[in-house]
């Protein structure tokens, strides 16, 4: 097959959302900062009635939002889980093509400490590529196309006409500062877990939702991840296993909160192709008698 034909892969199968209810786009599925052409890293898109409200940007979330047919200038409002660059490192990329691409009104950005500075040094990134464009055409500046906070707390964070919006704070070490969000509209009700051990305020936060997006791990893997990347410092194993939930105890969370569906993402071990879906579904299984489903790139929920 032609390489040609490999590139565009993903443009062969265009994700249609419709036009109205409310819906789960995944658009990256990748824990930790690997690079695969098959999964990219964290990212999602809540759709409700065509609007556009984005959890997490990491690498390749510009990429996946053309597969799926999406501008950045859709985009209504960013919710940023925590700071590992898995979910930002498209964040500059995503700000700068917003804006060059229109954006009517203001998009809101939240996000824990220091969410102010990332969006200033994204800012700053582009600023030569702005000062040109603004002097040739005449455009505002990209900053006041921006209304950024900061979160520290839970609660309802974000409310408009289509949906409400509600953090919680979960436990991601080292992070001082890691939540999940609910997303809650006429038709339906989900919540992404962000990255995060198991806790009592993620199932609080998802105590009846209609979908929960979970980030799941498989132990037993990760040795054999870790034995294929020799870059990786010693103490990674640890970091790993001491920040993250299992798909086991992913299910067991879906049960507690008494959801109708639960959807693992940020798998980890991503990238190992023997880690099949059976396996990840097998795992939650355990613990969950609902519907459980193993996130891919470009899936709509």
């Amino acid at each position: 097959m032609p390489l040609v034909n490999k590139a565009f892969a993903f443009a062969e199968h265009r994700i249609d959302v419709p036009a109205t209810g409310t819906h789960l786009l995944i658009l990256g599925t990748m824990a930790g900062p690997v690079l695969n052409p098959a999964r990219m890293m964290s990212s999602q898109a809540i759709v409700v009635d065509g609007a556009l409200y984005l959890v997490d940007c990491g690498y390749g979330t510009m990429q996946r939002m053309s597969h799926a047919g999406l501008s950045p200038g859709q985009f209504k409002t960013l919710f940023v889980t925590h700071h590992h660059s898995d979910h930002t490192a498209d964040y500059a990329a995503l700000t700068h093509l917003a804006w060059i691409q229109g954006i009517k009104g203001k998009i809101a950005v939240f996000g824990p400490p220091p969410m102010l500075k990332l969006h200033e040094a994204a800012i700053a990134l582009n600023a030569a590529d702005a000062d040109i464009r603004i002097a040739a055409t005449g455009r505002t500046a990209v900053a006041e196309h921006f209304d950024v906070h900061e979160i520290t707390d839970g609660g309802v964070i974000y409310k408009d006409d289509r949906v409400t919006v509600t953090a919680a704070r979960v436990n991601h070490p080292p992070f001082a500062h890691a939540f999940a969000f609910r997303f809650d509209t006429a038709d339906r009700s989900i919540v992404i877990s962000g990255d995060t051990t198991p806790i009592d305020s993620l199932v609080e936060l998802a105590r009846g939702a209609d979908v929960l997006l979970h980030e799941a791990m498989y132990p037993p893997a990760i040795d054999s991840m870790l034995a294929k990347r020799p870059y990786v410092p010693p103490k990674l194993r640890s970091f790993l296993l001491e920040g993250h939930t299992t798909a086991e105890e992913c299910g067991r969370i879906a049960t507690q909160a008494g959801v109708g569906t639960l959807v693992l993402t940020h798998l980890l071990p991503g990238d190992d192709p023997a880690m099949t879906d059976d396996i990840w579904h097998k795992e939650a299984s355990k613990t969950f008698n609902g519907t459980v489903l193993v996130a891919h790139d470009l899936m709509l929920v």
